[in-house]
């Protein structure tokens, strides 16, 4: 089995029931790798502006919730696909 990155991880916690699907993807698309890439820095920034008490902080929370949001919909779009569970 080959080594999965660790921008992987997350998306495997956040879809359990799809995780042999994550997995082919990771393997097969470098538009995927790309976009768990993304979802994990997105979930770091996210992560770091919930424990941060600058008055920036809560702009930034909202603006990083709602781009995850958007991740989390074109991940579930690309393992929805047809043409990848065909």
């Amino acid at each position: 089995m080959s080594v999965i990155k660790t921008s992987v991880f997350q998306l495997l916690e956040q879809f359990p029931d799809r995780g042999e699907d994550i997995k082919q993807l990771f393997r097969e698309s470098r538009e995927f790798q790309s976009m768990c890439e993304d979802y994990r820095q997105c979930a770091e920034a996210l992560q770091h502006w919930n424990q941060s008490n600058g008055k920036e902080a809560p702009i930034r929370r909202q603006e990083y919730e709602s781009l995850l949001e958007e991740l989390v919909d074109e991940i579930w779009q690309y393992l929805d696909n047809p043409l990848f569970n065909a």
